[in-house]
């Protein structure tokens, strides 16, 4: 049952999207080898609770296996900017928002920047009103080199064009909501992000990591990083509902 601090948030959210008429379509990049169908009631139900344009960038297992190069980001980032390109196209939108779940929100933050990346220029920020990240390790000290490039250049709320917005997630490791990965590998998780086994997070990211400084920080309770980390993660329809409304739109 919700509780009724959770439904004045949702009615808020709602009342806030009547006043802004909020109309930027919202293109999802997903995770580390998660492909488009796992997050369908993701996009369905965005969709349904704002009434805008959801579109998923289309990239594959193989795309992300090849991400420990620079010409494997390069392959992302293009797909996402032709995705974004393609709904522009379609609506009367001059903006879109990005929503990035986990190392895809590292890789939105990059597709910002107004400088050359392997030769391209993407500029996202010039038409990006806001940038969502769902439980990204924004801060690890054990990132690939490009991962933690990102950081290094454009750190915290860089580009102020664009409004940031982290979601972490809390969740007992120990819980009947979490699965056997969780409860075995979740300490370990954490101490290769962070250096510190014992923080709170979503079995996978600590918050140390996802709350990204500077943005607009949401923090869910009884959230796991995905599907085979818990019952309830950032993509389940009542977690959805929860970042939704908390967010401040620009």
């Amino acid at each position: 049952m919700p509780s009724i601090s959770f439904k004045i948030e949702k009615l808020t959210y709602i009342l806030k999207r009547i006043k802004k008429k909020i109309n930027n379509p919202i293109i999802i990049l997903g995770g580390f080898l998660i492909t488009p169908e796992a997050y369908e009631i993701t996009k369905n139900t965005i969709k349904f609770i704002t009434k805008r344009e959801v579109e998923v960038v289309n990239i594959s297992k193989k795309d992300w296996i090849k991400t420990n190069s620079i010409h494997g980001w390069t392959k992302i980032l293009n797909k996402v900017d032709q995705c974004v390109k393609d709904i522009l196209k379609t609506t009367t939108s001059e903006k879109v928002d990005l929503i990035g779940h986990s190392s895809g929100g590292i890789m939105l933050r990059q597709y910002l920047s107004d400088e050359k990346f392997n030769g391209k220029l993407y500029n996202g920020k010039s038409f990006t009103s806001n940038l969502v990240t769902l439980g990204s390790p924004h801060q690890a000290i054990k990132a690939t080199k490009l991962r933690k490039s990102v950081d290094e250049k454009y750190p915290g709320n860089f580009f102020k064009e664009t409004n940031y917005i982290s979601v972490g997630g809390e969740i007992e490791i120990s819980s009947d909501q979490t699965s056997l990965i969780t409860k075995i590998f979740a300490k370990s998780f954490y101490k290769s992000i962070s250096g510190n086994k014992n923080e709170r997070g979503d079995g996978l990211v600590p918050l140390s990591s996802s709350l990204l400084t500077g943005s607009q920080k949401i923090i869910l309770s009884n959230t796991a990083h995905g599907k085979i980390f818990g019952k309830e993660w950032y993509g389940s329809s009542s977690k959805i509902e929860e970042w939704l409304s908390r967010i401040n739109w620009k």
